[in-house]
Parts: C-alpha cells; sequence; structure tokens
C-alpha cells in the first residue's frame, strides 16, 4: 500500500490480485450458497483463490442492493476454511486472538483505519462508514474480533493482517487438498 492510499484512497490502488466473477465462480458460488439467501449483486470480485482456482474469498460492496451499509467487505467462501474456522471457534480460539489484538493494540488500529478507507474506495457513494474490519467499531471495542471468518477472510483477501502469523499457525493448511467444493454437480 501506498502513503497516498492512506490519504487518498483512490479505485485505481485496489490490489492487482483482485480478479472478477467469472461464468464458473458463479455457478460455483450458487451451489455453496444453495440453501441461503445470497445476492451476487454485492460482489465486487474474487479476493483469493484456492490452487484450484475456485473463490476462497469475495470482496463485497459497502452497500447492499437498496443502498444500505454492508460492513463486510470480505467474505469467505470456501468451505474447507468456513469449517477450519468453526472448528477453531469451538475451541475458544476467539479469545486468545483477542489477547494477541490486546497487545499488538497500535497495529490493529492502524488495519482497521486502512481497511476502512479500502472500502471508502470501493463505495459508489459519498458514505464514510467508521467502522472498521467487518463493521467492528474498532474505537469502543479496539481488541474486538467478531469471528474467525471474518478475520481469515480479511487476512486472505487483503493479504494483510495484524496476527497473520496467528493465523497461519491455528490453520495450518488453507485448502483443501482436492478441490471438490469447487466442482459442480455435472463436473462429479
Amino acid at each position: 500500500m501506498t502513503k497516498d492510499f492512506l490519504e487518498k484512497p483512490a479505485i485505481d490502488d485496489l490490489p492487482a490480485f483482485w480478479s472478477p466473477l467469472s461464468d464458473i465462480d458463479i455457478r460455483v458460488l450458487r451451489k455453496r450458497n444453495s440453501r441461503r439467501r445470497f445476492d451476487l449483486s454485492i460482489i465486487h470480485a474474487v479476493a483469493a483463490r484456492c490452487s484450484y482456482g475456485f473463490p476462497q474469498v469475495l470482496v463485497c460492496s459497502p452497500h447492499r442492493r437498496g443502498g444500505t451499509p454492508f460492513p463486510t467487505m470480505f467474505w469467505l467462501t470456501c468451505p474447507f476454511l468456513d469449517r477450519k474456522c468453526g472448528e477453531l471457534e469451538s475451541l475458544q480460539k476467539i479469545r486468545e486472538l483477542e489477547e494477541l489484538f490486546r497487545a499488538r493494540q497500535a497495529e490493529v488500529s492502524l488495519w482497521h483505519k486502512k481497511y476502512a478507507l479500502l472500502r471508502k474506495s470501493l463505495s459508489l457513494k459519498d458514505i464514510d462508514m467508521s467502522t472498521g474490519v467487518g463493521g467492528i467499531n474498532w474505537h469502543d471495542a479496539p481488541h474486538a474480533v467478531k469471528c474467525l471468518h471474518l478475520q481469515v477472510a480479511t487476512w486472505l483477501g487483503w493479504r494483510y493482517h495484524p496476527a497473520e502469523d496467528w493465523l497461519k499457525e491455528q490453520l495450518e493448511v488453507i485448502e483443501c487438498s482436492c478441490g471438490i467444493c469447487g466442482k459442480t454437480d455435472d463436473e462429479q
């Protein structure tokens, strides 16, 4: 990230590793989200892919179709990572990450500020959302984690996280071994 990005975000400064949704991505995402309400219109790009080429993290627009704010810029869509995050949460790892955030307070604060600026650079409306990562009110709750899904999605989607070392250690691997989650019914 450039110094200018911190002062004046611009759409031209978005990460080059983000890619547009392909027709295959859309089929895969519809399959993965068939049992829940999933609005493709808020998807801005694919932020991270596994080595099989399937979306792991999506970049979401800061606004829903009706204009209401959508604070979660990075959405974890990989079923393998989704399951892994759930397992870690059941082991009380959120509390552990909150303690790490307390120890890295200045870095976490800067991370939230940069996130708010990046989200603003994606906004087509002139609305300034003062919340940080995933809508966390980091002014009142500077050590809040919300969930590990959000933390992993932000790390992989942005390639930046104040606890990247901890996330790598906890996850051990960041994709499945066979790419089965991305295969559509006609490919299985």
